[in-house]
């Protein structure tokens, strides 16, 4: 007779807490907002110092923001797309189906009209 052994991960174990879950879909968030800006920045060719600039703020500032040191709100990411020149989108998808490119944080370049 063969026993079939199921491994559980630490992860598994945690996940089971509801005060684990809820903090480990807040870093998540977190996770994909600060890859999501660095990722434009690098597309863009734009550097933390220049970005900083931008926003009238300090180089240390925005890694801190970007390497998670300090609260980024939503009110800072829109600042930060803005000044980039994009716009985001969130949607939210049910826990426990996987995400889709599409679900994830979207970002649309914005353009500029002058007028004459």
């Amino acid at each position: 007779m063969r026993i079939k052994i199921m491994k559980t991960t630490i992860l598994d174990e945690y996940m089971k807490d509801e005060e684990f879950q809820r903090l480990f879909a807040q870093e998540d968030l977190i996770l994909e907002v600060t890859e999501t800006i660095c990722e434009l920045l690098e597309n863009e060719k734009i550097s933390r110092k220049e970005l900083a600039d931008r926003l009238g703020k300090s180089k240390g500032f925005i890694s801190q923001l970007l390497n998670g040191g300090r609260n980024l709100t939503l009110r800072t990411v829109a600042d930060i797309l803005h000044v980039l020149g994009y716009r985001a989108s969130l949607t939210p998808f049910k826990e426990g189906d996987q995400r889709q490119e599409s679900n994830t944080i979207s970002h649309a370049k914005q353009t500029r009209s002058v007028a004459n």
